[in-house]
């Protein structure tokens, strides 16, 4: 199917996936010469002539390039995966990048303006050509609006004034913070095209507008349907029945019975979101209803939920939440589901014991198995543990790039159950089958050498990450004898002496002083006892002795083993035992995309 067709190829036969990332990053690195040229040009130098004279350079050099051979086909998926998400939404900077990219020779530009697809998505953010431009080439293919904050030079429905014209074509219309007067004007009446609203209102400004006053209340065949601080939906006068898409957040006082509605009656459902939201009282019939069976449902995330408690005296948010989320886990079912993220809290007196709360979660390594294997390998996962006081926050994947994951915060929770939670989960895999990255954070706590060690054998960990507490110089802190525990082997259940962590390839350090020679005779240990570990090791430190001394990095890097040694500062930090996840509604504080030549 062409990319001019109105439903864009989602994705590529995996065969030839790394191909196309490389021909991709060949298209980018094409566009962001281009940008950087016309940025060291502005100003000054930026005159007709210097700018058409590299600009001819360029586009000379990059005709010889071997992507230009690519047929248009191959092309405009790669021109896809840069202007467009997975989930067929423009991408930051998306009026750069597409000038860039019309701008590295003639035949790109002539292949993207003849493309309806690309012109498809517009804002009222964008240069106000871009816009003009957009609506004109993308023909007769639906619209993606998006209204955030108006340009200053012109008026704040300047934006709709120009897209009314193309009513009958919205498909999506994404709305942040618009006044009651804008609503007013061209949201009051039906609009049977519109199939997904998108709606954010932080600082209250559509004043009173409910479902029942946009569209003029005809939302019945809406797909999608986002609403963060949108305060005065009535949700139990919703009737909504075709529904994909369901994101609630910021929202007071919910009935938990109406959220079962919406779901019983919307069985398509593909994605639930619940954020920061506090349920009302809510009391489950007896006896309990069947459950719901969302056969459809790929993604549920719950983050940030509470429910007013039964004694009425608790303060809005200050409770109940652990019930709340027990409520929902108990009353659906999602056999298909391979994106969970859950934020539990577990809270005092609610009446549900923590045993009882974990067992309602899915165990990680059945939701990763619903993804599509062809995706990434099967065999493999990826997890990250990240274990604090009476927290623990995982987040288990197979390709990040891939939707199958898992995302878990046990927050409040005891460190034994959580422990033993993980334990069940993950203790029979192998390092065949899986990556496990520990973190270890004990910044506000004492390190506890037991913790580390509990999970000292499993051939799993590939990564550990430890963050020490700050004591003062007169108190002995035990990270002496936390690196002798890393290179001393150890007698294992079934007699064998072992190494700890036998497959550990990453050892971060950080707020955890040492004298250098420490280091260096304990990572020596490790590679040079009767038990060597068998893996290289790459050892990244925060705070060392004497602050940021360097002395003794020479010596550790000719340790046998070692791949390298460097500070926390030498690199960026990565997302190794990263846990979040944040939706792209709202839209975050963006410039105004007004980069954009015709």
């Amino acid at each position: 199917m062409s990319l001019k067709d109105e439903h864009p190829a989602k994705s590529l036969p995996s065969a030839s996936f790394h191909d196309m990332e490389a021909l991709k990053q060949t298209a980018e690195l094409c566009a962001a010469e281009f940008l950087e040229a016309f940025q060291r040009v502005n100003g000054t130098l930026g005159t007709d002539l210097v700018r058409k004279t590299e600009v001819k350079t360029i586009r000379q050099r990059n005709a010889l390039l071997p992507i230009q051979k690519l047929s248009e086909e191959l092309l405009l998926l790669v021109f896809q995966g840069i202007l467009l998400t997975s989930t067929a939404r423009r991408r930051r900077h998306y009026v750069r990048r597409i000038s860039a990219l019309r701008a590295v020779s003639s035949v790109w530009r002539d292949l993207i303006d003849r493309t309806p697809l690309f012109w498809t998505h517009v804002s009222s953010n964008d240069h106000p050509d871009f816009v003009s431009d957009a609506l004109e080439k993308s023909l007769n293919l639906p619209l993606h609006l998006k209204y955030t904050v108006f340009s200053p030079s012109e008026s704040e429905s300047a934006f709709f004034d120009k897209a009314s014209a193309h009513q009958t074509r919205w498909k999506s219309v994404a709305l942040h913070e618009p006044s009651a007067e804008l609503l007013q004007t061209y949201f009051h009446v039906p609009n049977p095209f519109i199939t997904a609203l998108l709606l954010s209102d932080i600082g209250y400004a559509s004043g009173e507008a409910g479902l029942d006053k946009l569209l003029g209340g005809e939302v019945a065949n809406l797909e999608e349907l986002r609403a963060v601080g949108w305060k005065n939906i009535v949700w139990s006068e919703a009737h909504l029945t075709q529904l994909r898409i369901l994101e609630i957040e910021d929202y007071q006082m919910l009935g938990m019975e109406v959220i079962f509605n919406i779901l019983a009656e919307n069985p398509s459902l593909e994605i639930l979101r619940l954020c920061s939201i506090t349920f009302a009282r809510y009391t489950p019939p007896f006896p309990a209803p069947p459950q719901i069976n969302m056969e459809h449902l790929v993604e549920l995330k719950l983050a940030g939920i509470e429910q007013e408690l039964e004694t009425g005296t608790e303060r809005a948010g200050a409770g109940g939440g652990d019930v709340a989320i027990a409520h929902i886990l108990q009353h659906i079912r999602s056999p298909a589901c391979h994106k969970f993220e859950i934020q539990l809290r577990l809270r005092d007196g609610s009446g549900i014991s923590p045993e009882e709360l974990i067992d309602l979660i899915p165990p990680p390594m059945q939701v990763l198995s619903r993804g599509r294997p062809e995706v990434s390998d099967p065999k493999h996962a990826t997890v990250n543990a990240y274990f604090e006081e009476e927290r623990l926050q995982i987040r288990a994947f197979r390709d990040p790039r891939s939707r199958p994951s898992c995302t878990i915060a046990l927050i409040d929770f005891p460190n034994t159950i959580a422990r033993k939670w993980l334990i069940e989960q993950m203790g029979e895999e192998s390092g065949r089958t899986l990556d496990l990255r520990l973190r270890f954070d004990y910044s506000e706590g004492q390190l506890s050498l037991d913790d580390i060690a509990f999970f000292q054998r499993w051939e799993s960990v590939t990564c550990l990450d430890i963050i020490g507490p700050s004591h003062p110089p007169n108190i002995p802190s035990p990270n002496r004898e936390l690196l002798w525990h890393l290179s001393t082997p150890f007698v294992s259940e079934n007699g064998a002496k072992m190494m700890p962590f036998p497959r550990l390839k990453t050892l971060r350090l950080s707020d955890l002083p040492f004298k250098g020679k420490d280091l260096v005779d304990s990572i020596t240990l490790r590679f040079h006892s009767d038990t060597p570990a068998p893996e290289e090791l790459t050892i990244i430190l925060g705070d060392g002795p004497g602050g940021r001394s360097e002395s003794y990095f020479g010596s550790v890097r000719t340790i046998a083993g070692v791949k390298d040694v460097r500070f926390y500062g030498d690199l960026e930090m990565d997302e190794t035992c990263s846990v979040s996840s944040e939706s792209d509604w709202p839209p975050h504080r963006e410039t105004s995309d007004q980069d954009y030549s015709t």
